[in-house]
């Protein structure tokens, strides 16, 4: 065998990981989740207990959320897999 040979084959199993990967993402979780309470977001950034930088950064995310809440009641989570930022709108 070749190293250009050597380099396709690992190149198809590379490939065929990445497939079966994104397979067990695809089935495990959903494009979109159901309609969540806007406070999910607040739960979710009050409870973190981490460095000083965690927490100043978690501050911000909560006063974010907070904003949100004046807006919408609602949120729904996408899936994270390079895709979501076209999917969220």
């Amino acid at each position: 065998m070749s190293l250009t040979d050597d380099a396709q084959t690992q190149d198809r199993l590379t490939q065929a990981q990445l497939a079966a990967i994104e397979n067990e993402i695809k089935s495990s979780q959903p494009l979109t989740s159901q309609l969540l309470p806007i406070s999910a977001l607040l739960n979710q950034y009050s409870n973190i207990s981490g460095n000083v930088n965690e927490r100043q950064q978690s501050a911000g995310f909560i006063q974010s959320a907070q904003f949100l809440s004046t807006k919408y009641t609602s949120l729904r989570r996408v899936r994270g897999d390079g895709n979501c930022y076209y999917r969220a709108f």
